[in-house]
């Protein structure tokens, strides 16, 4: 005698759906969901795209605030002159899109005022000018000084004679924290502004020279998400 529970539920079993189900979603062919041929817009894949916003950061940068201490507790390197030193910035640039100099003050010591120009070199941003010179090419910018305040004061950039340096990124630079400073002479030497005072006594007012950036950054962000079908 043949046991014939469950036979109630034999006759429903079937081999194939297709007569059900044309998209035959039992095989779990979900490629066709998303195959464009079938011009169906989808949510999620008719998302926009990522888009950038600018934001502006104006840096001073000063040899004000280079380290001269040699017992500095993070073990910095001295920077004992003020032609040559770097600084780190209280904060870390990222994705940035142009770096551009809008203002410098130089003192004029030691006859800064009577040389043809002076040079801007940042060690962390490389290949901005052209030039058959390789002092210039090397630099971030030239330097031409406008008459000095006061004799042995200090001295401006001439944006009449130079306008600002710009320094474009065709690909975002990632990240920027610090810039290494040099200001060189049109021979490529560094130029002797006068020795300052060691630490701990004060900085030497009459020596110190600051320079003013406008840094644009892009930072991520999205358009206003349209209404949606929810599936």
């Amino acid at each position: 005698m043949s046991n014939r529970l469950g036979d109630h539920y034999n006759r429903y079993s079937k081999s194939s759906y297709s007569e059900y189900n044309t998209k035959q979603y039992d095989q779990n062919n979900f490629n066709n969901a998303y195959n464009p041929s079938y011009n169906v817009k989808h949510s999620l894949t008719q998302e926009p795209d990522i888009e950038y916003e600018e934001f502006t950061h104006y840096l001073s940068v000063s040899s004000r605030d280079r380290n001269r201490n040699p017992s500095h507790p993070d073990n910095i390197p001295i920077w004992s002159n003020v032609n040559n030193y770097s600084i780190t910035f209280p904060l870390e640039f990222r994705n940035i899109s142009s770096v551009e100099l809008i203002q410098g003050i130089i003192p004029a010591t030691n006859d800064a005022d009577k040389e043809p120009y002076l040079l801007l070199d940042i060690d962390e941003i490389p290949d901005v000018m052209i030039s058959n010179d390789k002092y210039i090419s090397d630099s971030f910018a030239m330097l031409q000084p406008t008459i000095p305040t006061t004799t042995g004061g200090f001295m401006q950039i001439d944006k009449r004679i130079h306008e600002n340096t710009v320094k474009n990124f065709k690909t975002p630079k990632a990240n920027l924290s610090k810039m290494t400073i040099s200001i060189r002479d049109c021979t490529g030497n560094l130029f002797n502004f006068g020795s300052d005072t060691n630490y701990p006594d004060p900085v030497t007012k009459t020596l110190q020279n600051t320079f003013i950036f406008k840094i644009v950054t892009l930072e991520k962000r999205r358009a206003e998400l349209k209404n949606r079908g929810v599936f």
